[in-house]
C-alpha cells in the first residue's frame, strides 16, 4: 500500500473553485429557468426573456428539421388546440389519460387550459409537456388577467377600466406582470387583447371588455397591452374578429350574429379597430362566428368559415402575418350548421392556421388529412401554418427549456406588487358621471368623516350573486352600523315597504348596482319594480343618494335624478374583477380617493366619452 504525498493547495485556488462550483445556483437565483431579473412587473418578480422578433440560425434549423420528420397526420395535430381543466388532477383521472394521449400517441401541439390554482396549473402543464414529443405551445384566455382563470393570481378589472384611467404606463404594467405570471406557470399565449370596439349605447354586446369606442385611445392601450406581454416573454392574440362589440342576432337565423352595418362602416370602426391591434404586432388573431354580408358580397357564413373574412379581409387587405385561430368549434348550433368534423376543414379552408377545440380532435385531425390527400387542401398551407406555429416555439425558447419550476410558483404568481397594480387599476379607473354635493360625506369638526347613518341597497340582477354580502361586510367595516338590503328577482313585494322605512331612517342612502347589461339586449335591464322603487327614493331623497354601479355605465339613463353616480368596469365572472371596485367605493365615500376615470364609451348625449366629474 503506498501513501499519497500531501499537497499544498494556494487559498486563491481554493476560492476560485468555490466560486465555479457555486455558479449553477447562483444563476439559478439570479436567472429562474425561462428567464431572468426583471422590474417590467414590481419588484420580487422576474421576466422572462423578451419575445424576440427573429430566430437564430440554430432554431430555423431545428424548425425545418422539426417540421421536415412530421407525417402529414403529426403536422395536422400540431396546430390542433385541445383544452383541459387546470384543477387537481390524480394521478388515474381518465382526462389525464386522455390528454396526455393527445399530447404522446397524437401530437397535439398546442393546449388551452381553464381553471385550478397556480401550481395546479404548473403541475398539469408540465406532465403535458413531458409527454409530448415536440414542446406543446400553452394558452390561456389572460383577458381579465391570470386571475380570470387561475385563482390566487392576479385578476383586474376589465378592459374598460385601463380605458377609463388613460394610462398606457398602467397598461403596460398590469400587462407585464400578467406575463410573469403567466410564464412562471407554463402559459406563453393570451387569447387577448379584446380588439371589439364599443359602438352604440343601445347595443352594449360586449360592454366593459371592450376598450370602449374612442379608437385613438383604443390603439393606444393595445400597443401598450402587446408590448408588457412581448416584452415577458408572451404571445398575444386579437379578438374578436370581425368584430364583436357591434353585433346583432340574425333575424332569419336568430342563433348566429352578423354585423348588419354598411361596407364602410365596417372598414372605419370595426376592422379599424383590428389593424390597431395588427400594427401593435399581435401574433395570433381570433375570429368569431359572426358574418358580415356588407363586406362579404352578402355572404352569411360566420367568420369560422368564411374565406373572404379570414383571407380576403384578415390576411389580404389588412395585411396580417401571424397565425389566425378559429374560436371554438364544438358548440352545438356550429356542429349541426356545418358538421363536427367538416368544420375543422371548412375554417383551414377559410384561412385559419390553427383549430381550436374541436369536438373529437382526433376526428378533426383525420378530416383534415383526408382534405389534404384528396386534393383539397394543399399540403402547403398546412406546412406553412405548421412552421409558423414552430417557429414562435422557437421564439419562446420551448426546444431548450419547455418545464418551470413549480416550487417557485409562489415567488411569481399573485404577489403583493401584482395586487397592488390590481387595486391601483380600480382606483385609476373608478368613474364618476355625476356629484350634486353629495360625496365627500361631510366630516365632523376634527376632520374625520362624520358617521352618517346609511343604508345600503343592492339590485342583484341573478339568484346566487356572492358579491352583495361581500360589499355589504365592507360597508359595514367601514361605517359601523351601516344597514344592508338586497333586492332579489325572487324577493316578495312586501320587502320594497321594509327597505323603504329603513331608508326614511338613514342619512345616505348607497344604490350598489349589480345589474350587467343582457348581452345584444337590454343595456340597462332594471326589473320594472326595483326600478319604480329606486326613482321613489332619490325623489323622496334628492341630495342624499349615491349610486355604485359594478360594471355598467349604461344604468345611469334609468336613474338620471339620482345625486351621485359612479361606476367601476368589472362584470365578475369572465368580465372583470368586481370586488376590487369595493374598496375604491369606500374611499371615495371617505373622501380618500378622488375619482379620475374617464368613461371610455357613450352613454348619452349627455355623458359622452370621456366624461367624468371630478371630485373637487
Amino acid at each position: 500500500m503506498f501513501k499519497m504525498k500531501k499537497l499544498k493547495i494556494d487559498p486563491i485556488i481554493v476560492f476560485i473553485m468555490a466560486v465555479i462550483a457555486a455558479l449553477p445556483f447562483l444563476l439559478f437565483r439570479v436567472f429562474p429557468p425561462g428567464g431572468r431579473a426583471g422590474a417590467a412587473a414590481g419588484a420580487g418578480t422576474f421576466a422572462a426573456p423578451a419575445l424576440s422578433s427573429s430566430i437564430s440560425d440554430d432554431d430555423a434549423a431545428w424548425v425545418q428539421r422539426t417540421l421536415a420528420g412530421l407525417t402529414l397526420e403529426r403536422k395536422i395535430a400540431q396546430i390542433v388546440t385541445v383544452d383541459a381543466v387546470g384543477g387537481y388532477i390524480t394521478d388515474d383521472d381518465p382526462r389525464l389519460a386522455r390528454w396526455t394521449a393527445l399530447a404522446r400517441d397524437n401530437g397535439v401541439g398546442m393546449f388551452v387550459f381553464y381553471g385550478g390554482t397556480p401550481r395546479d396549473v404548473a403541475r398539469l402543464l408540465n406532465r403535458l409537456q413531458k409527454a409530448a414529443e415536440i414542446p406543446l405551445l400553452i394558452s390561456a384566455d389572460f383577458e381579465g388577467g391570470p386571475g380570470q382563470q387561475v385563482t390566487g393570481a392576479s385578476e383586474y378589472p376589465a378592459n374598460m377600466a385601463f380605458a377609463a384611467a388613460g394610462s398606457e404606463d398602467l397598461m403596460y404594467r398590469a400587462a407585464a406582470a400578467a406575463a410573469v405570471e403567466g410564464r412562471a406557470m407554463g402559459v406563453h399565449l393570451t387569447y387577448t387583447p379584446v380588439c371589439d370596439i364599443g359602438w352604440r349605447p343601445d347595443n352594449p354586446a360586449e360592454s366593459v371588455r371592450s376598450f370602449g369606442g374612442d379608437l385613438e385611445l383604443l390603439g393606444r392601450m393595445v400597443r401598450a397591452y402587446v408590448r408588457g406581454y412581448h416584452d415577458n416573454g408572451m404571445l398575444t392574440s386579437a379578438k374578436h374578429f370581425p368584430g364583436r362589440g357591434d353585433v346583432e342576432n340574425m333575424p332569419q337565423n336568430p342563433g348566429w350574429a352578423w354585423i348588419a352595418k354598411p361596407a364602410a362602416d365596417v372598414e372605419a370602426e370595426e376592422f379599424r379597430a383590428f389593424k390597431q391591434g395588427i400594427d401593435a404586432g399581435v401574433d395570433f388573431v381570433m375570429t368569431e362566428h359572426i358574418a358580415v354580408p356588407s363586406v362579404t358580397d352578402g355572404s352569411e357564413l360566420p367568420a369560422s368559415v368564411e374565406k373572404k373574412l379570414v383571407t380576403g379581409w384578415l390576411k389580404g387587405k389588412l395585411g396580417f402575418t401571424g397565425l389566425v385561430t378559429s374560436d371554438d368549434l364544438w358548440y352545438d348550433n356550429v356542429i349541426a350548421r356545418f358538421g363536427a368534423e367538416e368544420v375543422a376543414v371548412k375554417a383551414f379552408e377559410a384561412g385559419h392556421d390553427v383549430i381550436l377545440k374541436p369536438k373529437d380532435p382526433v376526428a378533426a385531425i383525420a378530416a383534415l388529412a383526408a382534405a389534404v390527400r384528396s386534393g383539397r387542401i394543399p399540403e402547403g398551407r398546412v406546412d406553412g401554418a405548421v412552421q409558423k406555429l414552430l417557429t414562435y416555439k422557437a421564439r419562446l425558447g420551448l426546444h431548450r427549456a419547455r418545464f418551470v419550476d413549480e416550487a417557485r410558483i409562489g415567488e411569481f404568481v399573485g404577489t403583493a406588487a401584482h395586487q397592488a397594480i390590481v387595486q391601483e387599476v380600480a382606483d385609476r379607473s373608478l368613474t364618476m358621471l355625476k356629484n350634486d354635493g353629495v360625496l365627500p360625506l361631510k366630516t365632523a369638526a376634527g376632520g374625520a368623516a362624520a358617521a352618517p347613518r346609511i343604508v345600503n341597497i343592492a339590485v342583484q340582477k341573478v339568484d346566487g350573486d356572492p358579491m352583495p354580502p361581500v360589499l355589504a361586510a365592507k360597508l359595514a367595516a367601514a361605517f359601523p352600523g351601516t344597514k344592508s338590503f338586497t333586492l332579489r328577482p325572487d324577493m316578495e313585494a312586501a320587502y320594497y315597504e321594509t327597505v323603504w322605512k329603513a331608508v326614511g331612517e338613514s342619512d345616505l342612502v348607497v344604490l350598489s348596482l349589480f345589474v350587467a347589461r343582457n348581452r345584444m339586449g337590454e343595456a340597462a335591464p332594471f326589473r320594472d319594480g326595483d326600478l319604480a322603487f329606486l326613482k321613489r327614493i332619490i325623489a323622496a331623497k334628492p341630495k342624499a343618494v349615491v349610486a355604485m354601479s359594478y360594471g355598467n355605465p349604461q344604468l345611469i339613463r334609468k336613474i338620471p335624478g339620482v345625486g351621485a353616480f359612479l361606476v367601476g368596469y368589472g362584470e365578475r365572472g369572465w368580465f372583470g374583477n368586481q370586488a376590487v371596485y369595493f374598496d375604491s367605493f369606500v374611499k371615495a365615500l371617505k373622501g380618500e380617493l378622488k375619482p379620475s376615470g374617464r368613461l371610455p364609451v357613450r352613454v348619452s348625449e349627455q355623458y359622452p366619452i370621456g366624461a367624468g366629474t371630478p371630485l373637487i
